[in-house]
């Protein structure tokens, strides 16, 4: 079941090539586990074991591939405003611009830009 997860995960990056939620760090790490149990598995020659490490095993490592892939894309929701500084791309719940900072003004639906700079 766990290695059915992963192999959901990666039709889903597939799918959005949108990997900037995840975490290369994390996905190397399981890597790393599931390399030494596999590893485990050899030494004790267990074949089911083996398996099944090899089976959770693949799929982190074609995620870990797919997040370098498409580290630079990103999925596009045409219904997305944009920031009235930058004009980068904001998500519906975001109280600030992620690329320059901007405090949105007004609730997320209601007014889609980003507060103005008050004058210095």
């Amino acid at each position: 079941m766990l290695s059915v997860s992963y192999w959901f995960q990666i039709w889903k990056i597939h799918v959005h090539k949108e990997v900037r939620d995840l975490s290369v760090i994390y996905h190397v790490l399981l890597a790393t586990g599931f390399g030494i149990l596999t590893y485990t598995a050899v030494a004790e020659g267990s074949l089911i074991f083996l398996v099944k490490q090899v089976m959770t095993t693949i799929p982190v490592c074609v995620i870990i591939l797919q997040i370098y892939i498409h580290r630079e894309d990103h999925w596009h929701d045409p219904n997305d405003p944009n920031c009235a500084k930058c004009g980068g791309e904001l998500e519906d719940f975001w109280n600030h611009c992620a690329y320059c900072g901007r405090k949105r003004s007004g609730s997320s639906n209601t007014n889609p830009g980003l507060a103005e700079e008050a004058p210095s």
